[in-house]
């Protein structure tokens, strides 16, 4: 199966544990991305931590994903871990950094795919996750 890669890149103008505090929060994803998206399970530390499970998507078909790193204010690493459909090997990273007008992330999805569902599932998340981004970033 071919891989597949998503980047993006945003700016806001707020700081970094803004912009951490909303995107680590399973229950205000959907907020921001416009699904259903509910935290299933806390993690061993904290409630979004690493272990917890977010299901995005309507209750009983959507995906679920698992945060299997997380440095506060810096990164969260998760990966499909349940009802990935045609997707395989799915894993995400957000990357936090400080800059001079307030933060900047980077998103970035790797994941395997048939061919044909690879680039329609890679542009439809590239858009989602790129409209979203932007909608928080004017958000005050």
């Amino acid at each position: 199966m071919p891989r597949y890669q998503i980047v993006i890149n945003q700016d806001f103008d707020r700081p970094v544990g803004e912009v951490f505090s909303v995107l680590a929060d399973h229950n205000r994803l959907g907020q921001v991305f416009g699904v259903p998206v509910a935290r299933i399970r806390d993690g061993a530390d904290a409630p979004n931590g690493v272990g917890s499970i977010r299901r995005i998507g309507p209750w009983p078909v959507g995906t679920q994903e698992t945060v299997t790193a997380l440095d506060p204010n810096r990164r969260i690493d998760y990966r499909i871990s349940r009802f990935g459909g045609p997707l395989r090997q799915h894993q995400g990273r957000i990357e936090f950094a400080e800059t001079d007008k307030g933060s900047h992330i980077t998103w970035t999805i790797d994941f395997s795919a048939l061919p044909g569902v690879g680039r329609l599932v890679s542009r439809t998340l590239e858009q989602g996750l790129t409209r979203g981004l932007r909608r928080l970033a004017k958000q005050r």
